[in-house]
């Protein structure tokens, strides 16, 4: 009998995206300058686009793990005039 050996699947990163609906921009990327230094980890991407008469951010994150991600998500809700926050976190190939 021979050994197949089948290959290691490749490694999965974590992310974590983090929208924001906002009527403030320059509140939603203060509380989001404020989180970031608290929670460390990675800033993959953030965007910020206009959504009918609000502002919808959308802030990726890596090297921080769900509850790093969460805390960074209440930072960003707690700031004054920031807007409301959702999470998701994600598992992605490298």
């Amino acid at each position: 009998m021979s050994d197949l050996s089948l290959p290691e699947p490749p490694a999965l990163d974590q992310r974590h995206l983090i929208v924001i609906s906002t009527r403030s921009p320059s509140d939603c990327l203060a509380a989001i300058a404020h989180a970031l230094p608290r929670v460390g980890g990675r800033m993959r991407g953030l965007s910020l686009k206009p959504v009918g008469a609000q502002f919808e951010a959308t802030l990726r994150l890596s090297s921080v793990g769900d509850a790093g991600a969460d805390r960074a998500a209440n930072l960003i809700a707690a700031w004054p005039n920031a807007g409301s926050v959702r999470v998701e976190h994600q598992w992605v190939r490298p």
